[in-house]
């Protein structure tokens, strides 16, 4: 997505149990190629012990993370309204 042009990328974990250091790996990859071009990831996660460990390496403050798919949605069309 990211090399087709994508800016604004959510990755939804709901039905995630388990990650491990290639995911954040990769995610940490994706970020910096989106932020380079003024684009950002999103997460959805819910489980508690995913969320753990995003929190546990710091890449909570790397990553805005929504409990729901919709609510991630939500506030990336919000945040990219023209303004009234």
């Amino acid at each position: 997505m990211i090399a087709d042009g994508a800016k604004h990328v959510i990755v939804d974990f709901s039905d995630t149990t388990f990650i491990d250091s290639t995911t954040l790996g990769v995610l940490v990859g994706g970020v910096k190629r989106l932020r380079s071009n003024d684009g950002q990831l999103s997460l959805v996660c819910s489980d508690r012990n995913i969320t753990k460990i995003f929190e546990i390496t710091g890449l909570d403050r790397v990553f805005t993370i929504y409990p729901t798919r919709d609510e991630a949605v939500s506030q990336l069309k919000a945040a990219h309204q023209p303004p009234a």
